[in-house]
């Protein structure tokens, strides 16, 4: 019998989970934040269940604990919070899991029994200051960029990567999700095993069931074979679920059955089958948008954000443009066999004054054409698609631009527009797209900024 410490300052909260865990044969010990360290000083457990917002001693003070006296002791920390410093903290100060309350009670019996079933293993430590750069040069040398707001990032995925806890990538498309999905594979326990990357948007919404769950002979007209799913593919190992928002909502349901439980039912089949796998998901979606309207499950939102990464659009890293564009050129040139040697001051200016819808793949898609039809020499302003001349011709001097009216007329609105967009671009290439910092520069209000930055996206979107 499994001994638990369970530490919570809500007494009718524990002892209601103390009963569940009896129940399924836990030797259960309660206790408060204090009363939990006293305990921790003269009995020895084989897990701890801890919240992390208590008077006296705190869940942070109880893993320090855990730590020092019994590092192979796995932790489980509960929080009414899911704000990503604490989950960052709770998982680098050595927690195998964070459960954000309401904690579902079959949630917490699951997430022990995996946790005891790796208790013979020390809990990793995570450097406590790790340098992001230095992060993903060892891990992830795809990932190119310095800017502030990459160095954000790549922290965040230095400090999770070598969890197992469920991460939600969100970012406008074209950032590169899918490359910091890879990116937390390669810095992770399980780098040599499956990824298995999942379009949710390009399932239909009848198979989606079956491609990710997996079907038994005769479930269907037409399965005339048992088939496996996605999710046992990638047993083991990790799988991404990318374009998530667009998953239907009846299929949401089993998907948070599956995270819970860790066991999936093939469709038509009466058997389940226990999984071991890690789950990313992206969206360039505002998902908690999609809750609020209900068109995404509250629930499962919350399963899937534990920890939240949002990729920056390049617009905001614009200092980042020459060092992807040496990148791209050099790697068109390799598959072209062309040889140009890279970009013009004027180029490389006209490139950073362009709001970049479509981020970095429109950036690459942009430099594979220049290197085929350039093929030798330096890129200058004139090979420049027209929209992108234009723009550096009306951003090098607005003012001076505007202040004689040309003889065939002008594009007023549109000149305001380019000024307004670039100015905003700049102010958070500054600011590290802090949006408080971005206004004070702009000299607005942050819900004005905020406000303009809506309506830009969602005149990109409809276009």
């Amino acid at each position: 019998m499994a001994k638990v410490l369970l530490c919570d300052d809500e007494e009718a909260l524990c002892r209601g989970m103390a009963r569940l865990l009896r129940s399924a044969s836990y030797d259960v010990v309660i206790a408060d934040g204090p009363g939990g360290l006293e305990r921790l000083d003269h009995e020895s457990f084989d897990a701890v269940v801890t919240d992390l917002r208590m008077p006296g001693v705190d869940g942070f003070g109880i893993l320090d604990a855990v730590r020092t006296k019994s590092p192979s002791t796995p932790v489980i920390v509960m929080s009414g919070s899911a704000e990503v410093p604490d989950a960052v903290r709770a998982m680098r100060s050595g927690a195998r899991d964070f459960l954000v309350k309401p904690v579902d009670l079959k949630c917490l019996e699951e997430a022990l029994t995996a946790a005891l079933g790796l208790s013979n293993t020390p809990a990793p430590v995570a450097d406590p200051d790790p340098d992001p750069l230095a992060w993903r040069d060892r891990n992830a040398p795809w990932l190119l960029g310095n800017h502030t707001a990459m160095q954000s990032v790549f922290s965040l995925l230095a400090q999770v990567a070598d969890t197992d806890c469920t991460v939600l990538i969100t970012g406008e498309s074209g950032t590169g999700k899918e490359l910091v999905a890879k990116s937390l594979v390669a810095g992770s326990a399980r780098a040599k095993k499956p990824l298995v990357a999942v379009n949710c948007a390009a399932i239909p919404s009848g198979l989606v069931e079956s491609e990710l769950f997996g079907h038994a002979r005769g479930a269907f007209t037409g399965a005339t074979s048992t088939r496996t799913g996605r999710f046992a593919e990638a047993d083991g190992g990790t799988i991404l679920l990318d374009e998530i928002g667009e998953m239907d909502p009846a299929v949401q349901s089993k998907l948070l059955r599956l995270i819970q439980d860790g066991v999936l039912r093939p469709v038509g089949d009466d058997v389940d089958q226990k999984i071991d796998v890690r789950i990313l998901a992206a969206t360039n979606r505002k998902l908690d948008s999609d809750v609020a309207s209900g068109r995404f499950r509250a629930d499962l939102f919350w399963r899937l954000n534990v920890i939240p990464i949002e990729v920056p659009p390049l617009r905001h890293r614009m200092a980042d443009i020459p060092l992807l564009a040496e990148h791209f050129i050099r790697r068109f040139n390799d598959k072209n066999r062309r040889a140009v040697t890279g970009l013009s001051p004027e180029a490389v200016a006209a490139l950073k004054q362009y709001n970049w819808p479509g981020n970095i793949r429109e950036l690459e898609n942009l430099l594979e054409r220049l290197v085929i039809l350039k093929g030798t020499g330096t890129v200058g302003l004139s090979d420049l698609p027209p929209n992108l001349r234009h723009t550096s011709a009306g951003h090098v001097t607005p003012l001076a631009n505007v202040a004689d009216l040309p003889t065939d007329g002008t594009d007023l609105r549109a000149i305001l527009e380019a000024v307004e967009d670039r100015m905003i671009s700049e102010a958070l290439e500054r600011s590290g797209g802090n949006k408080n910092r971005a206004a004070e520069l702009l000299g607005l209000n942050r819900t004005t900024l905020v406000e303009k930055l809506r309506r830009k996206r969602t005149a990109t979107t409809a276009s």
